[in-house]
């Protein structure tokens, strides 16, 4: 049986490979879209994206992450969830179709009837691959989702600043969607070669839904939390406000996802091997989320501080309203890296009733914040609101995962704090300069500068991270 730290270590680089290639694909192909598109244009695909979304959540009803969680699956078991996927995504293409126009009429933009019902089929066309995407992460096989995501997103990317640049306006995004689910589907397919039989178990179905019915159910309060902040500012604010937060959020999250996305995507398969041996995952637990945070804070503080030249560089002048955005957003991030590994510990110990009753509870404290900070504070009160709480709701959070893995809270805290406080220290360095009137030149040097101190500082004070991350690329017999 090949060794967890051997599964690791290929996981982790390839999905390291992977989050490289893909986002800076994405970056490029942002940075270009936002030049050749107008807000606007972002705006009326962030409200499909908002009216779609959480059909996006019950299109899969949690099944694929159960197919990862379980240690042995029958292939007639893979064609019980694929048949229920396929029925699940017509019947939501369906409904989006008919519900075009009412939710055009809820955002006020005619444009939205026809952009839903040409988008409504990507729903079906998701629920074909589920299985497929599965048994890619069962097996964990982050070499091929390299391959396939980086083709597909070159791909739908080349056609989207194509038909930008023929002046197709919001519908290069929304074509830009089906390239990269079609492209997707067939490499994916290239690779697992497996097609489903014509069987449908029941009692197979009756088994799962106990781990993917709280699950579900945690993710449609999760899409709700996460959408009430665009819902009301889409709602309220406008479109050209929308475009704006969701651009600022977008940004944030793609040094998130590099950071935390590489390792995280390959616990959940791994974890799930130890489930049975909570200290083992709980020692793997420290020394991740450790790794995370002597990567991620420095990196989100130095955004935060230098947000303005990041922002212009990507988007231009005409995104100058998302930089006091993406700054605070910035520093939120740095936590959101380390939220994403205690979600693996809730789904590889089974726990998704307790994650369920934890995130009804932290969301509920969102959306107050969200509101509250609107009410009072318009656009910037709003994202206030909503990082203040998500900072508040993330103690619980670690406290049960924590309970888990037989950790108290104070020992998962104490083994990040000393990052967050020298990436802090380090800032200071680069606060109150700016290197160069070049904005390339001038995040390059305050990269080196904050970067150089921060590392001496860690090495001062003998912080382990740096060794437990050279650590894990070692492999052991």
């Amino acid at each position: 049986m090949v060794k967890l730290r051997a599964l690791v270590f290929k996981g982790v680089f390839w999905s390291f490979v992977n989050q490289v290639g893909v986002q800076v694909l994405q970056l490029a192909t942002m940075a270009i879209l936002a030049r050749l598109l107008v807000p606007e244009d972002f705006g009326l695909m962030a409200m499909v994206a908002i009216a779609t979304g959480f059909i996006n959540v019950i299109r899969d009803f949690g099944l694929g992450a159960s197919l990862v969680q379980r240690k042995e699956v029958s292939d007639d078991e893979f064609s019980t969830v694929f048949w229920l996927n396929i029925g699940v995504g017509l019947f939501l293409s369906v409904s989006v179709y008919f519900l075009a126009s009412p939710i055009a009429i809820f955002f006020e933009d005619i444009r939205l009837v026809g952009l839903l019902k040409f988008l409504s089929l990507t729903f079906f066309l998701n629920a074909i691959g589920v299985v497929w995407d599965n048994i890619l992460l069962k097996r964990v096989d982050f070499k091929q989702i390299f391959f396939r995501s980086t083709l597909s997103t070159l791909l739908s990317s080349i056609v989207a600043i194509v038909m930008a640049l023929k002046g197709y306006g919001f519908w290069a995004l929304a074509v830009q969607v089906y390239v990269k689910i079609v492209s997707n589907h067939f490499f994916n397919y290239l690779r697992v070669r497996w097609l489903p039989g014509f069987v449908f178990k029941k009692e197979f179905l009756s088994d799962v839904f106990k781990f993917s019915i709280p699950l579900f159910a945690d993710r449609s309060v999760n899409y709700w939390m996460r959408n009430a902040d665009n819902m009301l500012i889409g709602k309220f604010l406008g479109k050209s406000e929308l475009a704006f937060y969701t651009k600022a959020y977008s940004l944030m999250l793609l040094p998130v996802r590099q950071l935390s996305g590489t390792i995280t995507k390959v616990l959940f398969p791994s974890f799930s091997l130890i489930q049975d041996d909570p200290s083992r995952v709980g020692q793997v637990y420290i020394k991740i989320s450790r790794m995370i945070a002597f990567v991620a804070f420095p990196v989100m503080v130095l955004l935060s501080v230098k947000a303005e030249s990041f922002v212009l560089l990507v988007y231009g002048d005409q995104w100058e309203e998302v930089i006091p955005i993406f700054r605070v957003l910035s520093l939120l991030g740095m936590f959101q890296a380390l939220a994403t590994v205690s979600g693996n510990i809730y789904l590889s110990q089974g726990k998704t009733m307790l994650l369920f009753k934890i995130g009804l509870f932290s969301r509920s404290l969102m959306i107050l914040g969200i509101v509250m900070g609107m009410w009072f504070g318009g656009l910037m009160g709003l994202v206030y609101g909503y990082c203040i709480t998500a900072l508040i709701a993330f103690l619980p959070e670690l406290y049960f995962t924590g309970k888990m893995v037989r950790l108290t809270l104070w020992r998962i805290v104490s083994n990040f704090l000393p990052y967050f406080f020298v990436a802090i220290i380090a800032a200071l360095s680069i606060y109150y300069f700016e290197f160069s009137v070049n904005l390339w030149l001038d995040l390059l040097l305050s990269t080196a500068v904050m970067g150089g101190g921060y590392l001496l500082m860690c090495r001062l004070l003998n912080l382990i991270a740096l060794k437990d991350l050279m650590s894990l690329i070692k492999r052991e017999g």
